[in-house]
């Protein structure tokens, strides 16, 4: 790896260690959350006029006009099914966390199968920086949630988006599009 990209890495690093949040109020499990998306999980989820694409390798997502299609797709077309199971440490947040995955599309919740989904109430450890609030590791191979967030149900959708997505830009992240739900912070 050259020595600038190295130095880009730190400076983003630096500026990511000094955007997040030390502190953070109890998520509030009862919030309201956006419906799901009319897109199929998959590698593109599209809203009002914008696309947010990416791959699993790992590749930027980006923003770019919608493509708008002359007819609708029939009610029969099935949306790509995803699993994942909501370990115990998640107690009393599961309704969130559930809200968070269905903002993508497809996902079904099962007893023990899929990707399991944690919850702790610090940062989360082991995810390259040490004041993580969530992380997805392996395009959905386990996923940490922490309970200090504001808004859980965001959090959760921003994990879960890593499945498919890396994220889209530095800044808050929000309900506003899929673009905006894969930005780097939880403010």
């Amino acid at each position: 790896m050259s020595v600038l990209k190295r130095g880009a890495g730190a400076l983003l690093a630096s500026l990511l260690l000094a955007a997040l949040p030390f502190t953070a109020e109890a998520a509030e499990p009862t919030a309201p959350v956006p419906g799901p998306l009319a897109a199929s999980a998959g590698v593109t989820a599209a809203t009002e006029g914008v696309s947010l694409t990416g791959d699993r390798a790992g590749s930027p997502a980006t923003a770019r006009p919608a493509q708008r299609t002359p007819a609708k797709q029939s009610a029969g077309v099935a949306r790509a099914s995803w699993y994942y199971h909501i370990t115990a440490s998640c107690r009393g947040y599961e309704n969130a966390i559930a809200a968070g995955a269905d903002y993508w599309g497809g996902g079904v919740q099962t007893a023990s199968g899929g990707t399991p989904v944690s919850c702790t109430n610090g940062y989360v450890a082991g995810c390259g920086i040490s004041n993580a609030v969530g992380c997805n590791w392996n395009h959905g191979g386990r996923i940490a949630l922490s309970t200090m967030v504001r808004d859980f149900a965001l959090l959760s959708a921003h994990e879960f988006g890593h499945n498919w997505y890396d994220h889209s830009a530095v800044g808050c992240a929000s309900w506003n599009s899929p673009y905006d739900v894969m930005k780097t912070q939880m403010c």
